[in-house]
């Protein structure tokens, strides 16, 4: 399986914003619409620091 999961950092924390992740949509202005392996979505706001694809984890600061 291929699938991420998305994390959100703030002041140097992350927390799990979605797992599960299939694919992320840039929607324009820092905004991402992500959706899962079942379906369900969800639209995050922040820039991408890290995309680990080999620890299937995905970061962004907000």
């Amino acid at each position: 399986m291929c699938e991420s999961n998305v994390y959100i950092k703030t002041n140097g924390n992350e927390e799990l914003v979605m797992e599960n992740v299939a694919a992320i949509t840039p929607c324009g202005d820092n905004r991402f619409l992500l959706k899962g392996l079942l379906g369900e979505s969800k639209e995050v706001t922040g820039t991408i620091e890290d995309i680990n694809l080999m620890a299937h984890k995905i970061v962004l600061v907000a």
